[in-house]
């Protein structure tokens, strides 16, 4: 894996490491890359509404549910 360094914002950081409740910058940052690849696959499947929701996690399932 490549190493790869980052300027983040310390606020975002630290609020972010609050409210997910994740200790290390490391995990923290995979996370949100992995928020932003559901919240994709999320979107494709709300526009092709079917074809692409089994491959969709419970949860992801849940959260399209709830948000329409």
């Amino acid at each position: 894996m490549p190493r790869t360094t980052l300027e983040i914002d310390d606020r975002l950081l630290s609020e972010a490491k609050k409210a997910s409740g994740i200790k290390t910058t490391k995990k923290v940052v995979d996370e949100g890359l992995k928020m932003i690849i559901r919240q994709k696959k999320l979107k494709s499947a709300a526009l092709q509404r079917g074809s692409e929701l089994s491959g969709l996690t419970h949860e992801e399932l849940g959260l399209l549910r709830k948000n329409g």
